[in-house]
């Protein structure tokens, strides 16, 4: 048991973890919009009352999903305000390797691919990915990126640019790669030189 959690809480946890992993198999087997809440509560093994417990609607999971997917890819991010040049620059280093690593993984390329295959139907999917996956993420780094400029880390950028070119070159091909199953997954070491890449750009649009 966590410390400073009794047994009610641990199982209530348990039982969302359990709830969200059904629903993600259950959503890349069925399609979003085939799913239904009681296809979900049967794979978590709960009842649907149990599930509405602790989300109120289908769209509620997906929203947390995809919510959860992205707080891990901007978790480098989320820390005190490095307070030297080279301190911001390992910052984004590690933001870019872990974000990528995450991006990557075989679970968020089969939620791009479940929006992509719901486009035709639904575009809420996407519509969740755009704002609770991507949004929370880009803005993470775009105050990081401001901060940078207001220390002088980054000297006569434009943030829209600088943000724009450094997810451009730190994703490069890989995603729409894995997409369309034409790549293998990553080394980390690739995901080190994509990252690295991005860098280099940053430092030369704020030479």
């Amino acid at each position: 048991m966590q410390p400073g959690k009794d047994k009610s809480e641990e199982e209530a946890m348990s039982k969302r973890e359990a709830i969200l992993a059904a629903a993600g198999e259950v959503f890349f087997k069925r399609g979003y919009e085939a799913a239904t809440t009681l296809d979900i509560a049967t794979k978590a093994k709960t009842s649907k009352r149990a599930l509405y417990q602790h989300f109120p609607s289908k769209e509620a999971i997906l929203s947390e999903l995809i919510r959860s997917r992205s707080r891990q890819m901007q978790a480098p991010v989320e820390i005190p305000p490095p307070k030297s040049r080279s301190a911001f620059f390992e910052t984004l280093r590690t933001f870019g390797i872990v974000f990528l690593s995450q991006l990557l993984q075989p679970n968020t390329i089969a939620l791009y691919r479940l929006a992509i295959s719901e486009a035709g139907r639904s575009g809420q999917v996407g519509h969740e990915l755009k704002l609770s996956g991507q949004g929370p993420v880009v803005e993470a780094v775009r105050h990081l990126l401001e901060h940078g400029a207001e220390q002088g880390y980054l000297r006569r950028v434009d943030i829209d640019i600088a943000l724009d070119a450094f997810f451009h070159v730190l994703i490069g091909p890989l995603q729409i790669g894995l997409l369309l199953r034409t790549e293998k997954q990553p080394s980390r070491s690739t995901l080190r030189s994509r990252t690295d890449r991005a860098l280099a750009v940053l430092e030369r649009l704020s030479a």
